[in-house]
């Protein structure tokens, strides 16, 4: 459910690799949001591995400021995107209460006449 709650990709990793500025976008990113989404070219780490680009991404996020604890949540080969998570997100998921339940239904207004 962690994956359908972050809709899409809100990082994307070109063939040039990741960079400085990449790290601090996703810090930025993770303080706005509990998951994020991470479009990766793994061409650009070492041995083509989405695994390799989390441990990069992560330190590199690190190093702009962010907490040590950015969590794996879920890696999709076949999509090629990486789910980061702040620290604790996996025990939330584990406890049942992330995603957070959708708000209940609107009341459509009636009017008075």
């Amino acid at each position: 459910k962690a994956w359908q709650h972050a809709k899409k990709p809100l990082l994307r990793i070109g063939g040039k690799g990741a960079t400085k500025s990449h790290g601090n976008s996703l810090r930025q990113l993770l303080d706005q949001h509990t998951v994020v989404k991470v479009k990766v070219n793994p061409s650009a780490f070492e041995d083509n591995s989405l695994l390799n680009a989390f441990e990069v991404l992560k330190q590199l996020t690190v190093d702009s400021g962010a907490n040590d604890g950015i969590e794996l949540i879920h890696i999709r080969t076949s999509d090629k995107v990486i789910l980061f998570g702040k620290e604790g997100t996996l025990d939330l998921i584990d406890a049942g209460s992330f995603p957070p339940p959708p708000p209940p239904p609107r009341e459509p207004r009636v009017e008075e006449e």
